[in-house]
């Protein structure tokens, strides 16, 4: 009888934990996973014609950075946010190399520091998983590494601002100050921030006007000290200190017409930031959870950044944004403390499922294309480009062209010295005369856009077509009929 007893003893389910015996191959193993993965879809995307015109567009200002005639330092600075193209030079302007190595980073601390406060494995597992197959972070894992390292450089300045004032640990105060400040040379946006910031400190140092002054003294430093250098800087070369921040917000302010009504206005910006919120409600299902069980006070900083780019009109409705909730989950969020195991599961799933049907019908055409060539289905994005490259790259001669509509082609080629650039002093008297400065041009066919085609419109003296489409058209001079 005694046997049968033992025999229906209930069934516990087995409770494993994971240790981190040793912190930094630990790390290195992660990262080399996660690059591993990124690197690999990357690849297998871009062979198939899909990479992101951001991607490519940082390409392009390194390899002109590095190599341009002349070397054209001022692409890492004055009108663009220098860090991604940095970061580019670093890896020999090889973008698939960076976009990979630096998501690989950010992803690897993130599992890092989940294995390192969540002792379940069953907590940590799906977490895992979560990230590495949740959409928004893996299109900027995989095509937009500046917006992956920015939104996570915020929310690892709040997770060390908000430890400081719950540790009283200093070294954590002086590392938020410079992971905050970086953010401004990624997106200089980031200074929308600051007014948040303050206020957020305010709060947390609980009133007592001292302690604020201090903090916020120590916690804006780097940020205001690499403020003022871009803008010296950029006031020796341009004349205009602070030019940068007029130019880079026209160059990437919304055009969609509710987006526009909605900027500049206080109360509009709030409620397009709630319909944006009721949009992605599924996704950031975790979040909100997670927020409702911790309430923070620095959970207010995923919405104010969506606000404070709906109010600069620096916006974009897209699923993908919704991964700065998404990454604030991850990080900021007391699991073990709150969260039970199957609910988890569920919001996680929910999340999961909701976010590349979503993101299937949005309207910002890189993400809709990227979540087709999940499911097989691929755009080539870089065909045109690739064509020019092909017909161009065994062929002598210098090559006329505006790279703010073709840096594509420019990036793909890898040699930027046979390129006439609108940068350079011959742009404007090739323009005048093609015939003495080059031996091709390429013009995009709207004449409203390449001023190029201004030129080209009705042909060009001493060059024929040698290719044409719809959408572009490449000369090559008379002299070279032979050759080609």
């Amino acid at each position: 009888m005694e046997t049968k007893k033992q025999n229906k003893r209930k069934w516990i389910p087995i409770s494993f934990t994971i240790n981190i015996k040793s912190p930094f191959y630990t790390f290195i193993l992660l990262q080399i996973i996660f690059f591993s993965i990124y690197a690999l879809i990357n690849y297998l995307l871009f062979r198939e014609g899909f990479i992101h015109p951001h991607l490519l567009f940082f390409g392009e200002k390194a390899l002109l950075a590095l190599r341009g005639v002349p070397p054209r330092l001022e692409n890492i600075g004055f009108i663009y946010p220098p860090l991604p193209v940095f970061v580019a030079i670093l890896f020999n302007t090889n973008i698939l190399i960076t976009q990979s190595f630096i998501s690989s980073l950010i992803s690897a601390y993130i599992v890092f520091e989940l294995i390192k406060k969540i002792k379940p494995a069953g907590f940590i597992f799906p977490l895992v998983i979560y990230m590495l197959l949740s959409f928004p972070i893996l299109f900027l894992a995989t095509q937009r590494f500046d917006l992956y390292l920015y939104f996570f450089l915020i929310i690892l300045s709040v997770k060390l601002l908000n430890s400081y004032m719950k540790n009283d640990y200093s070294l954590d105060l002086f590392l938020s100050g410079p992971f905050f400040g970086l953010t401004f040379f990624i997106h200089f946006n980031s200074i929308y921030l600051i007014p948040v910031f303050l206020i957020i400190i305010f709060f947390l140092s609980r009133k007592n006007i001292k302690k604020f002054a201090v903090i916020s003294l120590v916690f804006f430093t780097p940020y205001l000290i690499f403020l003022s250098i871009f803008a010296y800087i950029n006031w020796v070369f341009t004349s205009e200190a602070f030019g940068f921040l007029r130019i880079y917000k026209m160059m990437f302010q919304n055009q969609n017409i509710s987006a526009i009504i909605a900027s500049e206005n206080l109360f509009n910006s709030l409620i397009y930031m709630v319909k944006y919120l009721i949009y992605i409600s599924l996704i950031i299902t975790p979040c909100i959870l997670g927020i409702y069980y911790d309430r923070k006070l620095v959970s207010i900083v995923p919405f104010t950044i969506i606000f404070l780019l709906i109010y600069a009109n620096l916006f974009s409705n897209t699923v993908y944004a919704s991964a700065v909730f998404i990454i604030y989950f991850l990080i900021m969020t007391e699991f073990e403390a709150k969260f039970k195991p199957m609910i988890l599961s569920i919001v996680l799933l929910i999340s999961l499922v909701s976010s590349p049907v979503l993101a299937l019908v949005s309207e910002e055409l890189q993400e809709k294309r990227f979540a087709m060539a999940l499911y097989g289905k691929f755009n080539k994005d870089v065909e045109i480009y690739d064509k020019i490259v092909n017909i161009l790259h065994d062929k002598e001669g210098k090559i006329l062209l505006n790279d703010a509509i073709f840096y594509q082609a420019v990036y793909l080629m890898k040699r930027p010295e046979r390129f006439i650039l609108p940068y350079q002093y011959e742009f404007t008297p090739a323009l005048a005369n093609p015939a003495s400065f080059a031996d091709y041009v390429v013009a995009l066919k709207n004449k409203d856009i390449d001023i190029v085609f201004q030129r080209a419109e009705n042909g060009i003296k001493n060059f024929y077509p040698i290719f044409e489409n719809e959408k572009i058209i490449i000369y090559g001079k008379e002299q070279n009929k032979n050759v080609l």
